[in-house]
């Protein structure tokens, strides 16, 4: 069952069963109200009215994993700074975990909240949304008032789009489209509209510097990302999540194991993954928004709730980057073991975003000319060897290999 599938067996249930009933008697009992609300309920008895409504609940459902997968990966990010800096305090500490469950379990001595819970450090987080949420809007005097207030719009909107677009299984694709993948990269390429226009709506120096450092490095990276891509839908003759899953499903090597599309296109695999660094612009690719030279960067003049939702699809982009790769180079939500799917691939999106954890804290920024020349005079050239390793595969080496009985390798 799809997402949207799911959403519309609840936008049925609910228009018919409560909000059909509601408008229904609103329009027998207030005459004056009769005709808006017999025209909703009508309306809402459609395929028109019932879509609508099974994509606001979509919507709503990936705002709700996607702030719920913000606050775990802020922790899981702050919980491996501390340990890599050798913090101490509550950042540090994972015993309270352990006491959580005895103090649950009635095994604890007592209960003292700065005892048993000073280590687990996830109200913090929850903490620093809300002061977020009550600051005061600031909005530059000078700044173009409308395009500064659509710059976070548009930027959350595409990343929200996102986690509505990618499956987390088989049983729970968020979409069944066949050109599933490149829906998923367009969308990608929506939020940079809202980095630029921020930046040049904000009046300011350094968030224009920003933006137009984005813009940049979009157009360097996107291409050898879409082709780095492509291999993968050459092996799987698809675009869609869930045949690519399937594709590597079947193919097998040593022990029988699953051959993964990082075994045969690990060259691909590598330009995915830096240029997708690149796109979600994570450190060592954060020139944009670097605080050394640019302040905030694109985000200097916002505040409050705009800054946090620039945070927060900054985040849900990372984590919608680390489920694609998980889609077309580790298996999805396949793997070797009986474990349930859904867990499969978020264990494996989790990993990722470990190892970009890591990669934060270890690597540090390149500048601006660096990044450019990265993106066009290394892995373009490398990405277009990919396609021709992969057009050997599928087309070439099978020819031969019926002319001349070379063995069955790919």
């Amino acid at each position: 069952m799809s997402l949207f599938s799911f959403c519309r067996w609840m936008a049925e249930w609910t228009a018919n069963y409560m909000l059909i009933p509601v408008f229904e008697f609103q329009k027998n009992l207030f005459p004056p109200f009769s005709h808006p609300a017999g025209t909703i309920a009508d309306w809402l008895g459609t395929d028109g009215g019932l879509d609508t409504l099974a994509w606001t609940f979509a919507v709503n459902i990936a705002f709700a994993i996607g702030m719920t997968n913000l606050i775990l990966v802020i922790h899981l990010e702050r919980k491996i700074a501390a340990r890599i800096q050798d913090r101490r305090g509550p950042m540090l500490s994972f015993r309270s975990f352990r006491e959580l469950g005895e103090d649950l379990a009635g095994e604890a001595p007592s209960w003292r909240f700065k005892d048993n819970y000073s280590g687990i450090g996830i109200l913090q987080n929850m903490a620093d949304g809300i002061k977020a949420i009550t600051k005061e809007l600031i909005v530059p005097a000078k700044a173009d008032k409308f395009l500064f207030t659509m710059g976070p719009i548009i930027f959350i909107s595409s990343s929200v789009f996102l986690l509505v677009l990618f499956p987390l299984s088989d049983r729970f694709a968020a979409s069944s489209a066949p050109a599933g993948l490149m829906v998923i990269m367009a969308a990608f390429s929506i939020a940079p509209i809202g980095v630029l226009t921020s930046g040049w709506a904000s009046n300011n120096k350094y968030s224009m510097i920003g933006g137009m450092r984005s813009a940049a490095q979009l157009m360097s990276y996107e291409i050898p990302l879409l082709l780095s891509m492509a291999g993968v839908f050459l092996l799987a003759g698809s675009f869609d999540p869930v045949t690519i899953v399937e594709q590597q499903q079947e193919a097998t090597w040593l022990f029988g194991l699953p051959m993964w599309n990082f075994i045969p296109q690990f060259l691909g695999f590598i330009v995915f993954m830096i240029c997708i660094l690149a796109e979600v612009e994570r450190v060592p690719f954060d020139l944009p928004e670097a605080e050394a030279e640019l302040v905030e960067g694109w985000t200097t003049e916002y505040s409050g709730i705009r800054y946090m939702l620039f945070l927060a699809a900054e985040y849900i982009r990372g984590f919608a980057g680390a489920a694609v790769c998980t889609i077309l180079f580790l298996g999805g939500w396949a793997g070797p073991w009986p474990i349930p799917p859904e867990v499969w691939f978020l264990s494996k999106v989790y990993l990722i975003l470990i190892f970009w954890i890591f990669i934060r804290w270890t690597v540090p920024r390149i500048r601006t000319d660096q990044i450019l020349e990265l993106g066009w005079k290394k892995l373009l050239p490398l990405s277009l060897i990919n396609i021709l390793i992969v057009i050997f595969m599928v087309e070439i080496y099978p020819y031969f290999s019926e002319v001349v009985n070379l063995p069955e390798v790919f």
